[in-house]
């Protein structure tokens, strides 16, 4: 009996899996700055009570970034897309899965580094008050690593769309 099946299902749900992921973390629609904010305040700056000068350095931080935001977030779109198409192909081989997951890896680290260097241009703005709270949010990367999990949630525990969760110890 041949184990190459069941490795290429195995293969498939775990790009499935990365692939969900990665769109859950992505820049796209409903992400970037919070509706609703003070001008120059994302959701990651929220409630630090920023003055005028700082929403204003800040708004501008992320207006110098938001170009190559947009054209990295539309890069990782696209590689996640042709993986997908790729997954749903049968006929597609193992090497190609891998190139394609390779470019969505590589798309999606190039927007990491891109939000990170947008953290690292905020970070002085701020009183070290702001710095420790602006720390415990998600664009300081506190709490869980920041993105897709939202407030309030605490470790992830039963079976979901990725499948069984560890329990809590």
């Amino acid at each position: 009996m041949s184990t190459r099946p069941l490795r290429f299902a195995a293969l498939a749900v775990a790009l499935l899996t990365l692939g969900a992921t990665l769109s859950a973390q992505g820049f796209g629609p409903g992400h970037g700055p919070g509706r609703g904010a003070a001008p120059g305040e994302g959701r990651g700056l929220r409630g630090l009570n920023l003055t005028e000068t700082q929403q204003a350095q800040v708004k501008a931080i992320h207006e110098r970034h938001q170009m190559a935001s947009k054209a990295k977030g539309e890069a990782a779109d696209v590689a996640r897309k042709a993986m997908h198409e790729a997954m749903a192909n049968g006929a597609t081989d193992t090497k190609t899965l891998q190139v394609l997951h390779e470019k969505v890896s590589a798309a999606q680290f190039e927007l990491m580094l891109e939000r990170r260097a947008v953290r690292q241009e905020i970070l002085p703005l701020l009183t070290a008050e702001q710095k420790a709270k602006f720390e415990q949010g998600p664009m300081g990367m506190g709490s869980h690593g920041g993105r897709g999990r939202g407030p309030g949630s605490g470790p992830r525990t039963g079976v979901g769309p990725g499948g069984p969760r560890m329990q809590p110890s």
